[in-house]
């Protein structure tokens, strides 16, 4: 590795490199009853470079548990703008909303306050740079984007070996075994032409461990009408055997006020494909708003209303943000979920100070209500205090303390998470709970960083945390990890 990185350091006109590593204590039942197959430590490397109009993508990577070199993929790609896009490898793409092809596919909650904005319409066409987009559920093979006159035609052939399931961790015999059991085959074509286009897509799965085969085919248009206030966009789909989805959306507004209405339907998940709120519906529709009525001062506002099979669900939000000064901030937040038996409420108070340029005060008290016609109605509450300091130019301190009292895990409240760029960044609190943090980041050089993060986690009363082989003896768990990013 480090002789490939040096040759690829040498004649790389630009790029980047990036590795982390992470453990944490005391060790999980995995470890401590042999249950996994490698060791606790995680690590993640990923190289970049790009030499003219040629790119290359290099990612090894292994979670806590899993073997050294679990994960090892990457990719090639070659792009002449207004001409010619191939890539062959790893692969990242969407096509417009998502329903006939995304990978990965959209992760959302369906959060009301993000409704005043049309959905992501993007043709993304890419090598994947993410070991979450290439570890359970990979997209392998090949594409290549071709414009001659208005026309431009998007392919993409993909053969890739996955997980039946979706966990993409392979730390014991059967999740080894089980590791690339299924047989993915797909070919997608989009023709698309100024602001419109349509897609044909095919796919089959072929699963070892059954001797299962699934297979279909949908064809969709799209469409995407932007003017200056105004934005209407669209997708609509159909499988073969007769399987219709959809999603419409329009929004109109200027710099103070915007609005949004979005309808959609997805029924029946196929592989590659994904909805628009992340859940099968058989209606949805969802309206927002933001509006700014003054200097520093903005409200955003949404309700969703998903028709399931099973069971209807509401989501409502509601959100002011205020700036009562140029280096003060203030954000009070209310969302409401419903389904047929349950109703949570989440209120939230987000302060942020800055009484000097280099330092930063933020507090955060989140507070949550649950009721239920099956289960105990269940209260919880939280605080949180970070503070950022840069005492020089090159070095950032970050330090946080949040801490939960809650009925149960329905009624969790949640804190922010030190994570490193590329890291999700949230952590649930329930029962009584206190989670501490800190953070360093030390400019080493222009072009390299180097990250430091340290975390540690105590439920009080608790003789175990999580549970599975990933449980934990002891009321507290401490983390850390490292993670350097050099531009070259």
């Amino acid at each position: 590795m480090i002789e490939l990185f040096a040759i690829l350091s040498l004649v790389a006109a630009s790029g980047d490199f990036r590795v982390r590593a992470g453990q944490s204590w005391p060790d999980p039942a995995g470890i401590t009853s042999s249950l996994w197959q490698g060791g606790s430590i995680s690590f993640y490397e990923r190289l970049r470079f790009d030499l003219g109009a040629w790119s290359t993508v290099l990612l090894t990577e292994k979670d806590p548990g899993e073997e050294w070199g679990d994960l090892i993929t990457g990719g090639v790609s070659y792009s002449d703008p207004g001409s010619i896009k191939v890539a062959a490898g790893g692969l990242r793409v969407q096509f417009a909303h998502g329903l006939i092809l995304s990978h990965p596919g959209p992760w959302s909650g369906g959060d009301p306050l993000n409704l005043s904005k049309t959905p992501s319409w993007r043709m993304r066409m890419e090598l994947s740079e993410s070991p979450g987009a290439n570890d359970a559920q990979p997209l392998t093979g090949a594409l290549a984007e071709y414009s001659f006159g208005s026309v431009t035609v998007s392919t993409v052939l993909g053969w890739s070996l996955i997980d039946p399931g979706s966990s993409g961790l392979h730390r014991t015999e059967s999740e080894i075994v089980s590791k690339h059991s299924v047989e993915e085959k797909l070919a997608v074509v989009r023709a698309g032409s100024g602001p419109a286009g349509v897609s044909f897509a095919f796919v089959s799965r072929n699963n070892e461990e059954d001797s299962t085969e699934e297979s279909f085919s949908a064809v969709g248009a799209d469409f995407l009408f932007e003017s200056e206030d105004g934005l209407l966009t669209g997708e609509v789909t159909a499988d073969l055997d007769s399987t219709f989805n959809f999603l419409l959306s329009g929004s109109r507004g200027l710099s103070d006020f915007r609005h949004a209405l979005t309808m959609s339907r997805y029924t029946g998940s196929r592989p590659r494909s994904a909805g628009s709120f992340g859940t099968d519906h058989l209606f949805g529709a969802g309206y927002g708003l933001r509006w700014k009525p003054q200097q520093g001062l903005t409200l955003d506002a949404g309700a969703l209303v998903l028709d399931k099979e099973e069971e209807d669900s509401y989501k409502f939000g509601l959100q002011f943000t205020e700036r009562p000064g140029s280096r003060t901030n203030l954000t009070q937040r209310l969302k409401l979920a419903v389904t047929e038996d349950e109703r949570t409420y989440r209120a939230q108070v987000t302060a942020s100070w800055s009484p000097y340029s280099d330092l930063t005060l933020s507090l955060k008290l989140p507070a949550t209500w649950f009721y239920s016609d099956s289960d105990p109605d269940e209260n919880g509450t939280g605080v949180e205090v970070r503070l950022k300091h840069s005492p020089m130019s090159s070095l950032d301190i970050t330090v946080s303390a949040a801490a939960g009292s809650t009925d149960g895990w329905n009624s969790r409240v949640y804190a922010y998470s030190l994570s490193f760029p590329g890291e999700f960044g949230s952590r649930a609190l329930y029962n009584s709970s206190i989670l501490l943090q800190g953070a360093v980041s030390l400019h080493i050089s222009e072009n390299a960083i180097c990250r430091v993060k340290g975390a540690w986690y105590s439920m009080e009363g608790a003789e175990y945390l999580g549970s599975g082989s990933s449980e934990t003896e002891g009321p507290s768990r401490t983390s850390a990890g490292m993670q350097i990013d050099w531009n070259f």
